[in-house]
């Protein structure tokens, strides 16, 4: 009897996530609509089998189909991660979490570690940085999407005396291991087709050792989309969006900006 009550409260439907990443970034908003709010670290969810009514932890793939993510951004709207509608408090805001091993177009053959490149990109030994937009895209449906994010925001701050503390970068993740070896190639073709002024705010990351952590802390459960963050002078990050920007997301955004420059 005790160990079919043991059994019992092993497949017990947890509620929440009690055993979710502690490092997850506070105030990032998943749409609650989005298969997203459900993932546990690991890319695992909880499924309940109907005949036993056991529950257990399962790749989110064997659960729900390998289309999934399709799936998930018309349910969303193109919107897993929703936007902030204000920024996120100093006092809670995390720092962005660590990558290593990046380059940037302009100069591949140099290792690059965020959030470090963004508080020190000419390694002068600056305690703070600069007020840094990051859009992360996987793929190249999420790719096209960035321009609605970065240029409107360039524009906004490309003159006047913000224009050498606002900077706004691309991300690149190549996950899939067989393409590891072809990384040489895959950045030249990349490098060929950047314009020159964006390849040193273009960075491309090969490889997965790293990724798996990287995507849950920043809640990038689907990677068909495109991610943007905005990081304070600290590298903390204090705004999270995804999908096409709209007008209102973009205005947001620059006001945000400006708040920051003022706190900073």
């Amino acid at each position: 009897q005790q160990q079919q009550q043991q059994q019992q409260q092993q497949f017990t439907p947890l509620n929440r996530l009690e055993d979710a990443n502690p490092e997850r970034i506070h105030g990032i908003q998943v749409n609650p609509d989005s298969l997203g709010s459900s993932i546990l670290p690991g890319n695992l969810i909880y499924k309940t089998y109907k005949w036993t009514g056991n529950t257990r932890k399962i790749p989110v793939e064997l659960a729900k189909g390998y289309f999934w993510m399709v799936s998930d951004l018309k349910k969303t709207n193109q919107k897993p991660t929703l936007s902030n509608e204000k920024l996120i408090p100093e006092q809670d805001a995390q720092e962005f979490p660590t990558l290593t091993g990046l380059n940037t177009l302009m100069d591949p053959g140099t290792k690059i570690d965020l959030p470090w490149y963004f508080l020190d990109p000419d390694q002068t030994g600056k305690v703070r940085g600069n007020i840094t937009l990051l859009a992360i895209t996987f793929r190249d449906n999420g790719f096209k999407l960035i321009p609605t994010w970065t240029e409107p925001f360039e524009q906004a701050f490309q003159d006047g005396p913000a224009s050498s503390r606002v900077k706004a970068f691309k991300l690149s993740i190549t996950e899939h291991w067989v393409l590891y070896p072809l990384r040489g190639l895959l950045t030249r073709v990349m490098k060929n087709n950047t314009p020159l002024d964006e390849q040193s705010k273009t960075l491309v990351y090969f490889g997965s050792k790293q990724v798996d952590e990287f995507r849950d802390v920043l809640r990038m459960h689907n990677i068909m989309t495109s991610y943007v963050f905005l990081l304070d002078d600290l590298g903390r990050v204090r705004f999270a969006g995804s999908g096409e920007a709209s007008q209102k997301e973009v205005n947001n955004l620059i006001r945000f900006t400006k708040e920051l420059l003022l706190e900073s």
